[in-house]
């Protein structure tokens, strides 16, 4: 079970992190503080998904480890379908799915088909700490779910089937080795070679 923290810390601005930095894969501890902070960080985190025309944005993918998403399916700033979900899970999740193109702010400019729910139903709690339980649809039921795998530690590539995955394999490779050459002492998990990919399936740990 995850722990639970009393006290966010962060730090402004918050920026995009990019795949692969490790902080897209560790654990996401749950939120037992519903004061000022949490609501700046939500803020911050609108700020930050609209400044890169995004309609979704988890807190780990600005580097702070916590169970937060945000989302607002038409990404128009204060517009009512901006919504906050602290501490989210997925109650329910049909059985009919569908194929679409996702793109990734943790992955600038790389596009590919993942397979996602069509109807899932979500409990989670507001800014004031409620409870709370919606169902979600279509467009934003695969927005819900993409993030949520954020606070999973799965990254939408993990999910892709293996011919998709090689469409898109030199521009993570790249990516990979951009984040090596700048931290050279931090270890990563990287996209599996296709061999690995056939042999464990995705999601298996491969570092450099």
């Amino acid at each position: 079970m995850a722990c639970t923290v009393e006290k966010l810390e962060w730090q402004a601005p918050l920026q995009v992190i990019n795949y692969p930095d490790p902080r897209l894969r560790a654990p996401n501890a749950r939120i037992g503080v519903f004061d000022d902070s949490l609501r700046e960080l939500a803020k911050q985190m609108f700020e930050v998904m609209y400044q890169d025309d995004g309609v979704g944005l988890a807190a780990p993918q600005v580097g702070v480890n916590v169970r937060l998403m945000v989302f607002n399916e038409t990404a128009t700033p204060g517009s009512p379908d901006e919504t906050v979900l602290v501490n989210p899970v997925i109650i329910e999740k049909g059985r009919a799915t569908d194929v679409d193109v996702e793109g990734c702010l943790s992955f600038p400019k790389i596009y590919a088909d993942v397979e996602r729910a069509t109807k899932i139903e979500v409990q989670y709690q507001d800014l004031d700490g409620t409870k709370q339980q919606m169902q979600l649809r279509d467009f934003v039921a695969r927005v819900f779910q993409h993030e949520y795998d954020h606070l999973q530690g799965v990254l939408y590539h993990d999910r892709m089937k293996a011919a998709e995955l090689e469409k898109v394999r030199p521009e993570l490779v790249a990516l990979e080795e951009a984040f090596i050459a700048a931290h050279p002492d931090v270890a990563i998990q990287r996209v599996p070679p296709p061999a690995a990919a056939k042999a464990k399936g995705f999601g298996s740990v491969a570092k450099r």
